[in-house]
This record gives structure tokens, sequence and C-alpha cells, in this order.
């Protein structure tokens, strides 16, 4: 049996911005995108006009790791909150990528600490990108 973690992003009608973005930072393709449109009609429970494009499901691989994007419209029954509750975690040991991937993501965002050394990693830094999602990049030392 295999037991896969993934990480599942939930925006505020930007998934598509997101997923784009992310597509140019990591230089990767999402797996496959499906609209609120795409999904099977309920006639008990219609899909809102404004609803239909926005992303109900898309994902993609980024340094190995699935991760899953969804829009979360007003109505839909969930409470959107953007906040620190989740970090997503790139680690390499390859100095120039982590330099490269730190300052995409910073576009926009918000560096709450800057790439430097620390006592566990020749750079670690912290930033919250331009879509209020948190990372934290490690580089460690070559071997």
């Amino acid at each position: 049996m295999i037991l896969m973690l993934q990480v599942y992003l939930n925006f505020k009608n930007e998934a598509a911005d997101a997923i784009a973005f992310y597509e140019t930072v990591f230089d990767v393709k999402n797996d496959g995108i499906m609209r609120f449109a795409d999904a099977p009609e309920d006639p008990e429970h219609p899909t809102p006009e404004a609803w239909k494009d926005l992303i109900i499901n898309a994902s993609m691989t980024i340094e190995g790791v699935p991760v899953m994007f969804s829009d979360v419209p007003d109505g839909m029954g969930l409470t959107f909150v953007e906040g620190n509750n989740v970090s997503l975690v790139v680690t390499t040991e390859d100095e120039e990528k982590i330099d490269r991937i730190f300052s995409r993501l910073s576009e926009g965002g918000t560096v709450t600490m800057p790439l430097g050394e620390t006592f566990w990693a020749k750079k670690y830094g912290m930033l919250v990108d331009k879509f209020g999602i948190n990372w934290m990049l490690n580089c460690y030392s070559e071997s």
C-alpha cells in the first residue's frame, strides 16, 4: 500500500493565476484543470453562473511533490482564510536554484526572512507569496 502526502491549496478566485505563476516559477506544467462548469449538473444544487470558470480541482507536481489547487467561491459553504496555517518547503543542494526560486516567489509578495546562512542550512529564507502562501526555502551544503 502506498501512502502519499499531498498539498492542497485553496484560493479566493485566483487558482488559475496561481497555477500559471507556479508553472513559471518551477518550470512545470499542470496535470489537468477541472472547472466548476466541468462538474456534472445537479438539479438540486445548480452551479452558480459566477462559479463556472473557477477551478474546482487542478494539480501539478512541484519538485516531486503533488500539489492540488481549488477556488473557494463565496457561498460554497467553506470559509476561506488566507493565513499562516500551511507552509510549503522547498529543499535542495543547488544554491543557484534556491536563489532563483526565492527571487521569483518573492515577486509581489513579502519576504519574512531573507535568504541567509543558518546553523542548519547554507541558505534558508521565508516569504509569503503574492497569493498569501507561506514558503520556507532550504539550501543544504553539497555532500
